[in-house]
């Protein structure tokens, strides 16, 4: 699972096949306003990142054909407690003021790790100014599982749905969909009930307007207290092209979408971190810089290599010199 949604608006794309009742379910960003909106972050997040994610562990319990996890050579992996607890404590600096978007996710389902809760009530301790998103694909939100979640102010919690029909889930991310939707409405009676008042948001791949006006109608109807956003597939990089077959059966190939290629991108402003504890390019990177010194946060402080990616922050170049980057379209 990829936390791009984490650190954009959720706006409209407008360059995808959607109808116009739909349009307003997508999540990308819209191609017309990106490039302002990433230049705008260079006035507070140039020294201190707009996003962390830290990957605990690479454990998952789906298959999911757009994902690299299935064929990973990761699988496995573990960051060290004492490790994530240097991390933490390396962004304690930055100031209580400065908001960002916080979360334990990649290519993983997070709930899988026992340490997660007091992972994240360190962070609670050690950093005011996170912004907290939790992340499932709904088969661990069982009970007594997850209600800890609670307790964290102003959090949200993002459940892959990547369908809701049992072929399409099963095509999808390998598995039924049966125990997800139990579990969905466990979550939601507890809302209802006014017992998790975390913001549960519901998120799935657009493939076609049938399959979107499918997925509104099925999650509105069923959890009228969750909300519900599309988002275009993306094509993975750094040792993986997954999700990219997807994304060219179901993107539109407009004139918008090749523009990307010429943007500078938002992600240069995040910090995203494997379980191996190297710092990534961006959140779907899927490789890293993995024994390249530098960027070994068991080595080096957290923000200095977040400052090793300054010069992009500052120079805002077209993403097609920058390497890793230059086929990229992702709006992230």
């Amino acid at each position: 699972m990829s936390t791009s949604d984490l650190a954009t608006p959720e706006r409209s794309a407008s360059t995808n096949p959607a109808t116009k009742d739909d349009e307003h379910l997508l999540t990308q960003a819209e191609y017309s306003s990106y490039q302002q909106g990433t230049a705008a972050l260079t006035n507070r997040c140039l020294d201190y990142p707009r996003t962390v994610s830290i990957e605990t562990q690479v454990r998952c319990n789906a298959k999911c054909s757009f994902c690299p996890y299935p064929e990973s050579p990761r699988k496995g992996d573990e960051m060290s407690t004492p490790l994530f607890e240097k991390i933490i404590d390396d962004l304690s600096i930055m100031p209580p003021n400065h908001k960002f978007q916080m979360t334990l996710s990649r290519i993983n389902e997070p709930l899988l790790d026992h340490r997660l809760e007091t992972f994240h009530r360190r962070i609670a301790d050690k950093l005011p100014g996170a912004v907290v998103s939790f992340w499932s694909n709904g088969t661990m939100l069982r009970e007594g599982a997850f209600e800890w979640m609670a307790g964290h102010q102003g959090a949200s919690l993002f459940i892959s749905l990547n369908a809701v029909n049992e072929a399409d889930h099963v095509r999808l991310m390998g598995f039924g969909l049966d125990r997800v939707l139990i579990n969905l409405d466990r979550v939601h009676q507890l809302k209802d009930k006014g017992e998790f008042p975390v913001e549960v948001k519901l998120r799935a791949p657009y493939e076609s307007e049938q399959q979107a006006r499918q997925m509104k109608d099925f999650c509105t109807q069923r959890w009228p207290l969750f909300s519900l956003g599309l988002r275009p597939f993306f094509e993975w990089v750094g040792g993986s092209s997954k999700g990219g077959h997807e994304r060219d059966e179901t993107t539109a190939r407009r004139a918008e979408t090749a523009a990307a290629l010429n943007f500078s991108c938002a992600q240069w402003f995040d910090l995203h971190v494997l379980a191996s504890g190297y710092a990534t390019k961006c959140c779907i990177d899927e490789t890293g810089f993995v024994g390249e010194d530098r960027y070994d946060l068991s080595k080096h402080h957290a923000l200095d290599v977040y400052g090793h990616s300054r010069w992009l922050r500052d120079e805002l170049p077209d993403r097609s010199g920058v390497s890793g980057c230059g086929g990229c379209r992702h709006l992230g």
